[in-house]
């Protein structure tokens, strides 16, 4: 027996299943377990990048040129993820100066920064030469 088509069968069940479960979410009170609901949260948001990355890969594949392209896009998703979280760390003062790897945290910032000011610079004198 082919496991492809047994997989695919399962995904159809499992979304079936999910939008079932959403549509009790949007219309019912819930006085759900408070940790069970964040479990859930955690392993569909899980599920969702991975299947996520999945489909971009099998894309890519179509492509090889754009699997660079793709990692690269996948590494400035969760870098402004991380990012927005650290600010949020700052304001609440999660970390201090004494915390391991700050220093060495804002050099990298700063050659980035750096990177990508270069980036853009190119990019702007490439769309006014364009014009």
């Amino acid at each position: 027996m082919n496991a492809l088509p047994e997989f695919a069968n399962r995904l159809r069940s499992i979304t079936l299943e999910l939008r079932t479960i959403e549509n009790e979410l949007k219309s019912e009170e819930i006085s759900a377990d408070k940790t069970a609901l964040q479990e859930f949260r955690q392993a569909i948001d899980d599920a969702r990048l991975t299947a996520w990355t999945v489909s971009e890969l099998m894309n890519a594949r179509e492509t090889p040129e754009s699997l660079f392209s793709f990692i690269a896009s996948e590494r400035m998703r969760r870098l402004n993820s991380m990012i927005r979280d650290l600010c949020a760390d700052v304001d609440k003062q999660a970390f201090t100066w004494q915390s391991s790897g700050v220093q060495a945290l804002s050099d990298a910032v700063l050659e980035l920064q750096s990177r990508l000011s270069k980036l853009i610079a190119r990019h702007r004198t490439g769309m006014q030469s364009s014009r």
